[in-house]
């Protein structure tokens, strides 16, 4: 077994950071490639089990740090958990992590339907990726602005059109 010190502050940027990624890795379901199940039917992550493990093994060492205002036994004293104030600054930071990656994906989706409206759907065909980005950018900037000044609070769905799925996937 290693021995790693870490300062208080280092321990809770530690705790906010495997808190995050737990977040991040059981909403985008990475490490189902396995697609084992559990005793109760679903499926496990072997990934967001080793996270959730990790997470266990830094909250027990809580009393060490003195963490008082991050984790604390629940209402019956059976486990640790974090702290409502806690809670609502990683749900904040996860929001805004959200928002941020789907405004992006949305901005360069539209721009790129309207560069292919404006310029001819083969026109990004042959030309390098960071070409064709530079390219769509000024088209997806628009976007973008309008995202975040307004939300989508200004976005709806084309219903006359055919509906197309965006996959977010690389392949």
């Amino acid at each position: 077994m290693q021995k790693i010190e870490l300062t208080n502050k280092q321990y809770r940027l530690l705790l906010q950071l495997v808190s995050l990624g737990i977040d991040v890795i059981d909403n985008a379901a990475l490490g189902n490639d396995e697609e084992e199940e559990d005793d109760a039917g679903e499926e496990e992550s072997p990934l967001l089990n080793d996270a959730v493990e990790l997470e266990d093994f830094l909250m027990a060492q809580s009393k060490r740090f003195g963490i008082k205002d991050i984790i604390q036994y629940d209402a019956d004293e059976d486990y640790l958990e974090y702290s409502e104030p806690f809670r609502e600054e990683q749900e904040t930071i996860a929001h805004s992590a959200y928002l941020n990656k789907t405004a992006e994906i949305a901005s360069f989706q539209l721009g790129m339907r309207d560069y292919k409206e404006a310029n001819g759907p083969d026109t990004l065909e042959n030309i390098t990726p960071q070409e064709g980005a530079d390219k769509i950018m000024s088209f997806s900037m628009k976007y973008l602005n309008e995202i975040f000044e307004n939300g989508f609070d200004n976005f709806y769905l084309n219903t006359e059109g055919p509906a197309k799925i965006i996959s977010l996937s690389a392949e």
